[in-house]
Formats: C-alpha cells, structure tokens, sequence
C-alpha cells in the first residue's frame, strides 16, 4: 500500500465522518490512523484503506487502484467549504454545528453494508450495533490479512446473509433484527441482490425509498438513512429524537406533531428541505451530530472505534 496526499482537513475531517452514526466498522489503530475494509460496489472485491489527517492534509494509505473508489466513497467532488457557507446563509442556527465540525462529509457507502449495517442499528445502542456487525463479518465476511493489524473480515454478500441459519444469525447477539437480516436478504434476492440496490442510485429519491420500504425492517427512518448514506439521496432526512427537537426548538415552535405519524415525519422532513434546499441532509447530519455531541451520547461509546477494543468486542 501506498500513502497518498488526498485532500485538506477543510475537506475532510476524519475522525467527525466516521463516527458521526452513518458508517459502524471504521475504527482507529494504535498508530492514530483510521482504517476499515472497505467492498468495491460493482465488483464486490474487499479492500483496506487506512486515513489520518496531518499538517492540515488527510493521507490515505490503500493500494493505488483503490483510490478512484476512496474519492467517491468519500464524496470529495462535493464542495463542502461552499456547501457550508450556502447552509450558513439559509439559516444561521447551524452555524454552531458547521464551526465545530468542519470537514463532516456524508459518505457513498456500499449499498449492500449500508443496508444490512442500518438494520442491525434498530433501536440499538451503538456499542451493540458494532458488536453485531463485526460477528456478521466474522462469521460470513471473507478474511484479510492485515499486516499492521489483526485480521480483518469483509461485510457478507447478500448471498451469503439469505442462506445463513437464522439461528446463526441470532448467536450475533442482534436479537430480533436477525429475521430482519435473513428474510429482507431473501427479498433483495427476488429483486436482482446488488445490482438492484446500487441500480437505486439512478432512481429519484422518492422511487428509491419506496423501493426499500416494502424490505421487512425497514421503515421511513432506516430507508431515509440508507438513500442518503450511500444511494446519493441528499435531500433525505432521516428522522429520530434529536432531529425532532431541534425542528421543534428552531422551525416549528408550537407546531410539533405530539406522535410522529407519516405526515409528522414528512412535515419534518419538508421543512428542513424547504430551508436548506436538494443538500439538506447533509444540513441534517450536521444538526443531528452536533446535538448528540453536545449531549455525549457519543461518549460512552467512543473507546469502541480504538482497534484494541474492537478487537475485543
């Protein structure tokens, strides 16, 4: 592998993007560097890349052949300095969370590993969410020997995740989420697998979620978080508590849905979409990770993304 001078930190910050709740198997080494196995979308060939920001430069460290997918997976065509300032001028109110993050991307995973990694994230703490992506891989994900590290394992097919007792699936410790896995696995399968969710990225953003909606386990926010995460969907908003209050305390004060109906979830959605414009998921990354920062809910997890903790998930 060689070492690449890939971008500025303005472009990237690191350590924000991937811990910031829209990737699971990133984690940081004892050298400081952030690495993860990544899969090539069409050719579903596994391969490590290993980040660290130094000087004011991110450096990349992977195989040559790799770096074409590293700069899409990382969406460095998006101008985030100039996104930033049209946020900045849309509403003032994200301006605390564009200073403390700059550099905070939205990334173009796998649709395969975004999928199945959103459903093991149902309702689950993020230690737990880890943990249960990690033995998925071990368990079904081809192994790769890290020089610098301990083994690694590939995230699955979709193949290999429909075929998979769901017993086995359910010894991940996922709990219910393993029917999740197996029969929405199954139902990609039927569809054409993963040509057909990386097909999605062509579609509009309506006609992609409305694709996913019918996969068992996915609802309005897992479909949201997978269309923009990595189907390039960036007016999507996935909608949780935190997104909720902040739309309550900024934008429609007296105005909040007491339950979050279907029209209460899209009337969220359209007003930050309406504020920030077709990028306003990014503006939603922001909000959402700025306020779970601020509330540490990050923290109690964040030993999990060291190398020698997750090895010992």
């Amino acid at each position: 592998m060689q070492v690449t001078d890939l971008c500025s930190t303005d472009d990237l910050d690191v350590e924000h993007t991937v811990i910031c709740g829209q990737t699971f198997r990133w984690r940081q080494d004892a050298d400081r560097w952030w690495s993860c196995l990544l899969t090539e979308s069409v050719t579903r060939r596994p391969f490590l890349v290993r980040l660290h920001s130094e000087n004011g430069r991110v450096l990349c460290q992977t195989d040559p052949e790799n770096l074409p997918f590293v700069r899409s997976y990382l969406r460095l065509e998006v101008d985030l300095v100039a996104l930033s300032q049209e946020f900045l001028a849309a509403d003032p109110n994200i301006a605390p969370a564009v200073a403390a993050f700059p550099g905070l991307r939205v990334l173009r995973q796998d649709p395969v590993e975004c999928l199945f990694s959103f459903l093991c994230a149902s309702a689950a703490p993020l230690h737990r969410i880890r943990k249960g992506i990690d033995g998925l891989c071990r368990m079904l994900g081809e192994r790769y020997d890290d020089p610098l590290s301990e083994p690694r394992f590939a995230f699955p097919s979709v193949e290999q995740i429909a075929e998979t007792d769901l017993a086995d699936l359910q010894s991940l410790g996922v709990g219910y989420r393993a029917r999740y896995l197996q029969t929405s696995a199954r139902q990609i399968l039927a569809n054409g697998g993963a040509p057909w969710l990386l097909s999605l990225r062509d579609a509009s953003y309506e006609d992609a979620k409305a694709a996913l909606l019918p996969l068992t386990g996915i609802g309005e926010k897992v479909a949201d978080c997978i269309v923009l995460f990595c189907m390039d969907k960036d007016n999507a908003i996935p909608v949780d508590t935190h997104i909720r209050q902040i739309v309550e305390r900024h934008y429609l004060i007296g105005r909040m849905p007491r339950s979050l109906t279907k029209n209460g979830y899209a009337l969220i959605g359209d007003t930050l979409r309406n504020r920030f414009g077709p990028m306003a998921g990014w503006a939603q990354q922001y909000l959402f990770y700025a306020d779970t920062f601020e509330k540490k809910a990050w923290g109690a997890y964040e030993a999990q993304y060291r190398a020698t903790e997750v090895l010992n998930l």
